[in-house]
Parts: C-alpha cells; sequence; structure tokens
C-alpha cells in the first residue's frame, strides 16, 4: 500500500525533473511547481510512513498458542 500510495507522486516528479520548463512554472511568488511537488512529495511519505506505522503496530496481536503460559508441562507440544 505504501508503494501504491508514492507511486503516482513520484512518477509525476520524474517527470518534472526532465522538463526545467515545467518545473519553472511560478505558483507563487519565486516559489515553483517543482519545489511545490518536491514538498508535496514528502509530504505524502512521511504521511503514509506515518499511517503505516500506526496501523502496524495497532494490529499486532501476539499468537495465544505461542505463549509459555498456553503450552503443556513436560515441553510436549
Amino acid at each position: 500500500m505504501l508503494v501504491t500510495v508514492n507511486a503516482l507522486p513520484l512518477a509525476v516528479g520524474v517527470l518534472l525533473s526532465c522538463s526545467t520548463t515545467l518545473g519553472e512554472i511560478s505558483v507563487y511568488g519565486r516559489l515553483t511547481l517543482a519545489i511545490t511537488w518536491a514538498f508535496t512529495q514528502l509530504v505524502v511519505l512521511v504521511g503514509g510512513t506515518w499511517w503505516y506505522e500506526n496501523r502496524a503496530v495497532s494490529s499486532f496481536e501476539p499468537a495465544s498458542a505461542t505463549t509459555t503460559a498456553s503450552r503443556p508441562a513436560g515441553g510436549a507440544w
């Protein structure tokens, strides 16, 4: 999922890096499209990573059969 979310911003970033005329388009004052897109890509990457980390931690539950208390005495499985 993390790769899928970041694939489109990466592809657009590659296209912008290949064309200097597109990257030089002024968005606001001296802020260009290339810098705006790079910042957007960074936000998507950090946000997606944060979301993925939270989902991975919250869905972690130890398997009940692997705990020491659930094993029968005598070492038999």
